[in-house]
């Protein structure tokens, strides 16, 4: 504690108005010494004397005078350095809950007469106090030796006059100790921190000396105060925890690289970490490749890991020694996924980090069950619900000191897939109406949802390029999907991501909600074939028994996106296929063999008669196949009229069960088979007969 008179110097006297330093009771030494006055010593000598054996008178001397002032004086000083100006105030003394913190302090009797002082320790119940505190010091028993103002040790002289006093010794609160001039107390003291307070958290007390002379004569200042100031100190970690951000399920092994930076954040509050534990248990689910220590590094610094089981998981400990502020250690290490243990759709893991740390003492080694107050004070976590800080709540969360980060990682499994080709017919000139729909499926089989923002999907439908009377066509498509579970339906139309083009994007916007895991969504796109506009164009019509591909891109993209896949749908042209055969009839009997029918020349007499048979065939099959409407087939008599004659009553009609009949009819200059209608795989005839002419 510094002097109120400062009697150091002129400099000194200005540093201190400068910083405001305190020149009240709360100082070193009182304001003024005290002196009193003891009654005056007068002496006066006598002497007597002979001459030649006879007695003279006495004779007497003058008188001189001793006054007698005794100066009574103190100080009251600390002797902590904390960096303040001045000896009566300790500051920032670093204090642990449930600790105690030391101060010491010198009282010395400057005066010239012996005196009794008294000791007392006290909270911040002093109007001196300057601090504004969290908790009182409170009182405790002060220890004290005795030695020259000088700190050497006693003198013998000085020794033999305690006259009773003992030269150490412990004093409770209000207990006395007499000084010598010359000589000084050298004092200590335990000043508790309750276990209940946080870092940062201050506390102030008082030791305080009471002069027995000043108190009997009446002076000011006969109480010196010294204010001693602790701060709680204790570690801010700061935990920051990465890892893989998005693990692929679909691969052979899927794994996650962790790391873990442990940092001693640097406050105002700040102290040294000694003894930690670093503790990471790892989520069901995931596991160490080796489940030993050689599966973590640790760098930054020294730290030994071991490897535990809580319950069925693993847990990695990494004890450190020492961290000092701003220190930082490392660890890191990869797992292996269980990918049984996250099926669910959107599945993720969230890994936290523990530090464990004690007041006194070390945490390691670390119980599977680690118990507050026995095995650890202080627990900082990713998952602050079970933090115990003791740190400032702006300190942790509040401000980013002590922010922590957990690791998330989430899982995908994309599996996206369009089912096996399709094939569908098509007439040689479709139209409008009689396009062909190829039907191509997105199943989804994976776990995430398919179609959105995150994981769109893009598909394109390109011509194959084999016939060009045949192609699909482009502009909007219709979509159907299909929830899993056997939801009700969903129609709706995509339009291409360019106008006229032949590329579509599934996402939130085109399709909302995408495709959920077991959905299937059905592109159904339309293949035309001839001349869409004119169909009945010959030239632009297809050829029947021609065919064509049609190519279906799915390209995944988002996260973590399977291949790239493809399926060829193919488009055959079907429709009328029309036959004409001929039999020789020798008799004209109307009746041959159907064997004999032949596409061959034969060879026919005048009066012998030819039987004609032309066949119509729709080739649509009976599962994709289309009916073909108002079939007339037609023979001329141009076509044999100058060698033969029609037979009369000849003509007929005849189909397959799946057929309609038309009607037969002639007129002057055909033969005809009129208003068939032929069912796939239908087949209608028309047969009549000729008779060659006899040129005689």
């Amino acid at each position: 504690m510094k002097s109120n008179t400062f009697n150091y110097s002129l400099l000194a006297v200005g540093v201190a108005a400068v910083m405001g330093v305190s020149t009240g009771a709360n100082a070193a030494t009182p304001d003024a010494a005290v002196t009193a006055g003891a009654a005056p010593i007068n002496n006066v000598a006598t002497a007597s004397y002979s001459v030649a054996g006879v007695s003279q008178p006495s004779v007497t001397s003058n008188t001189v005078t001793v006054n007698v002032s005794e100066t009574a004086n103190f100080a009251l000083t600390s002797t902590v350095d904390d960096g303040s100006i001045g000896d009566d105030i300790a500051i920032n003394q670093t204090a642990t809950p449930g600790g105690t913190t030391t101060f010491t302090h010198n009282l010395t009797n400057t005066g010239n007469v012996t005196d009794t002082y008294t000791i007392n320790t006290t909270g911040n119940n002093s109007s001196l106090v300057t601090a504004d505190p969290n908790y009182p010091l409170g009182t405790a028993p002060v220890t004290f030796t005795i030695v020259q103002a000088d700190g050497t040790p006693l003198t013998t002289a000085q020794i033999n006059a305690l006259n009773g006093q003992a030269q150490t010794g412990t004093l409770t609160n209000g207990g006395t100790i007499r000084l010598q001039p010359g000589t000084r107390a050298n004092l200590s003291y335990e000043a508790a921190t309750p276990d209940n307070r946080n870092g940062n958290d201050k506390g102030v007390g008082t030791l305080t000396a009471t002069s027995t002379f000043f108190t009997a004569n009446n002076a000011p200042d006969a109480t010196l105060v010294n204010e001693n100031q602790t701060i709680v100190r204790l570690p801010t970690f700061k935990i920051v925890k990465t890892a893989t951000s998005t693990v692929d399920l679909t691969v052979a092994n899927p794994q996650i690289a962790y790391s873990i930076v442990v940092t001693n954040a640097t406050t105002d509050y700040s102290a040294a970490a000694t003894d930690i534990v670093i503790r990471d248990v790892l989520p069901v689910g995931l596991s160490l490749p080796n489940g030993t220590a050689s599966d973590v590094t640790v760098t930054g610094g020294a730290g030994t890991a071991t490897i535990s089981t809580v319950g069925t998981r693993q847990a990695i400990d990494v004890a450190v020694a020492n961290l000092a502020v701003g220190a930082s250690r490392t660890i890191t290490f990869t797992v292996n996924v269980d990918k049984d243990q996250f099926k669910s759709a959107n599945s993720s893991v969230t890994n936290n980090a523990e530090v464990y740390d004690k007041f006194v003492g070390p945490v390691s080694p670390l119980p599977a069950n680690p118990v507050l107050g026995t095995d650890y004070d202080i627990l900082d976590s990713t998952d602050s619900k079970i933090d115990v800080t003791r740190i400032p709540d702006d300190a942790g969360e509040g401000n980013g000191a002590g922010v922590d980060t957990a690791g998330v990682t989430n899982f995908t499994r994309r599996a996206v897939v369009l089912d096996e080709p399709t094939t569908r017919e098509i007439a040689p000139a479709s139209g409008t109406t009689g396009q062909a729909t190829q039907t191509t499926t997105i199943t989804n089989n994976g776990q995430d949802a398919e179609g959105t923002d995150a994981n769109p999907l893009t598909f394109t439908i390109a011509d194959g390029g084999l016939n060009p009377a045949v192609r699909p066509v482009i502009g909007p498509v219709s979509v159907t999907y299909t929830p899993p579970g056997g939801g009700a339906a969903v129609i709706t139309t995509i339009q291409p991501t360019v106008a006229n083009g032949n590329t579509y994007t599934l996402n939130t916007t085109t399709l909302p909600g995408g495709i959920a895991p077991g959905g299937v969504l059905a592109i159904n796109y339309k293949v035309s074939s001839g001349n869409v506009t004119t169909p009945a164009t010959v030239a632009d019509a297809a050829a029947v028994g021609s065919k064509e591909e049609t190519i279906v891109t799915l390209t995944p993209a988002g996260t973590n996106p399977p291949a790239a896949t493809t399926v060829t749908d193919t488009t055959n042209v079907r429709g009328l296929d029309l036959v004409k055969t001929q039999a020789l009839d020798e008799t004209c009997s109307g009746t041959v063999a159907a064997s004999t029918f032949v596409q061959d020349a034969i060879n026919a007499k005048p009066d012998q008669c030819v039987i004609y048979r032309i066949q119509a065939t729709n080739t649509s099959s009976a599962a994709l196949g289309f009916s073909l409407t108002d079939l007339t087939i037609s023979d001329l008599l141009s076509n044999f009229s100058t060698g033969a004659d029609l037979v009369a009553g000849s003509p007929a009609t005849s189909a397959t069960t799946n057929s309609i009949a038309g009607i037969a009819s002639t007129t002057s200059t055909e033969v005809l088979g009129t208003n068939y209608t032929l069912v796939p795989q239908g087949v209608g005839t028309l047969t009549f007969r000729i008779k060659i002419k006899n040129a005689r």
